[in-house]
């Protein structure tokens, strides 16, 4: 695990000192399992990792992804929440492929940002296939985020779940989010809590768990 300290100030080509700014995201996405130790290739906060590591002690787990399955979500809201998790930046490409919870299928290998969420490659899949509901703060936040990123194209993902990495060229490059200033000897500029995540509960009222 990469734990954060505050970044030191560098100095511009003109002598100048400047204090870069780090992104912290919310993972969102990660499903039903025994929290597993942070993947040393992250980066993640002090403060973090020790709440991470305090509900991974006490036998936190992940949510339930049968708890958020929702029929009834509108299906225009659903389109523009897919559209969003399809079209997130890649920042972490893993070697292994992720599992659908549901069907088993492989779904993925990597992690999507926006910049304030960052959540697994395969995560539309869930929304699609077997109507997950994500939690509101999140919908909330895509259905607000900058309406130029729906100018995205579409991407297209292979039958391991994995988007095209030639996606979205260089005429849309300039929509996605990046980080800032861009990755450099220090990593990337993105923080990750899995906080956030963790503390999600079934928001649907009534929900009865039909898990075979």
């Amino acid at each position: 695990m990469v734990v954060r300290h505050p970044r030191p100030a560098r100095r511009t080509g003109r002598g100048h000192r400047h204090n870069w700014q780090v992104t912290t995201a919310r993972l969102l996405g990660y499903w039903r399992q025994e929290l597993p130790e942070l993947d040393p290739r992250l980066t993640v906060s002090a403060d973090h990792a020790a709440a991470y590591e305090s509900l991974r002690e006490r036998g936190r787990q992940w949510p339930d992804p049968w708890s958020f399955v929702d029929p009834t979500w509108r299906d225009d809201e659903r389109s523009i929440v897919v559209e969003h998790l399809q079209t997130g930046t890649l920042v972490n490409q893993y070697r292994g492929l992720s599992p659908c919870r549901f069907c088993g299928r492989h779904n993925g290998s990597a992690e999507l940002t926006d910049g304030v969420f960052c959540w697994p490659e395969g995560l539309a899949h869930y929304l699609v296939v077997h109507e997950v509901r994500l939690p509101e703060e999140f919908v909330e936040h895509v259905l607000s985020d900058d309406v130029a990123r729906r100018r995205l194209p579409t991407p297209s993902f292979d039958d391991l779940g994995q988007r095209d990495r030639s996606w979205p060229g260089a005429e849309f490059e300039a929509i996605l989010w990046v980080p800032d200033p861009p990755a450099d000897e220090f990593g990337p500029d993105l923080e990750l809590d899995p906080t956030w995540w963790l503390q999600q509960t079934s928001h649907i009222k009534g929900h009865r768990r039909d898990e075979p």
